[in-house]
């Protein structure tokens, strides 16, 4: 085949172009294209709390916030993540007082407000429910209730609908099988091996930026975030130690938690400057294996 000058030039413009933009095709090739229901409104959900106590929150099946630490808790838990598509929500809080028992006059405190932004917006703020707990008239030593609501999204992302039921598993060997993914995690991050740390949180971070919209700058700014940060912790992660196997209530995803609720997956610099590093996992019925949720 002949090429003209003309065409060798360009041929070669082509190729220095692809070359020095790997990493930008690299990043390109993470990033995920969904086709969102049309007309149905882009809402991010949350969770809005701030009490004291021992407490945990389960949404959808999911225990998506435990504490066990001393003082008061709050924040705004995104719930978008583990949505699976529009319809019925399941939200349970289990709580316990810090010491002694919760008095009638005390009750009224404690509850979660769900709310929504609309388009991915951080404001205004709009209130779906609040859920809070039947009066008493004795003291109670603790709470627990669960509360429904609909949320509208314009995306289906059945991940779980892979998910093997773990009741069935021997815990002992559920265990042991934990233990080597969250070891597999802390070893790509100690040596600095940033590629293979976020292959395995691939499809995750798929469905986290696709359930909190991220457009194609803010995914490739979330993606760099995650990079640098577990770049940060190269050399830094701590061996496992002090933990228990967690089987979420939907008997379908699976992780290790510590005695305060947290993830054992932790770096510790230097300076004594900790960042943790979640992992939750769940036994693909098409793979048998453990994939990360």
């Amino acid at each position: 085949m002949n090429f003209s000058m003309k065409q060798v030039a360009i041929l070669i413009i082509v190729l220095f172009i692809s070359c020095g933009n790997k990493e930008s095709i690299k990043t390109k090739e993470q990033l995920t294209e969904y086709n969102y229901k049309k007309g149905i409104m882009k809402k991010t959900y949350f969770a809005d709390f701030n009490f004291r106590g021992d407490f945990e929150i389960i949404f959808n099946g999911l225990s998506i916030k435990r504490n066990s630490s001393d003082g008061v808790s709050n924040g705004l838990e995104y719930l978008n993540p583990f949505i699976e598509k529009s319809g019925k929500q399941t939200i349970t809080l289990l709580l316990k007082p810090a010491s002694g028992k919760i008095l009638p006059s005390e009750i009224k405190d404690y509850y979660i407000d769900i709310v929504y932004t609309d388009n991915g917006e951080s404001s205004p703020i709009h209130k779906v429910m609040r859920c809070s707990f039947p009066q008493s008239d004795k003291a109670v030593e603790s709470l627990m209730d669960t509360w429904t609501f609909d949320a509208e999204v314009p995306f289906d992302i059945s991940t779980l609908s892979d998910a093997k039921d773990l009741k069935d598993e021997k815990p002992e060997e559920l265990l042991k099988a934990v233990v080597s993914e969250y070891e597999k995690v802390s070893s790509f991050i100690n040596s600095g091996n940033i590629t293979e740390y976020m292959n395995l949180y691939k499809k995750s971070r798929e469905r986290e930026m696709i359930s909190m919209y991220y457009d194609d700058t803010k995914k490739k700014e979330y993606l760099s975030s995650l990079q640098q940060r577990a770049s940060s912790s190269k050399g830094f992660m701590q061996l496992l130690s002090e933990y228990k196997l967690l089987i979420h209530p939907n008997n379908k995803v699976v992780s290790l938690t510590n005695s305060q609720g947290k993830s054992p997956l932790f770096s510790k610099d230097k300076e004594g400057k900790i960042k943790t590093y979640g992992l939750q996992l769940y036994r693909s019925k098409t793979t048998g294996k453990l994939e990360v949720y």
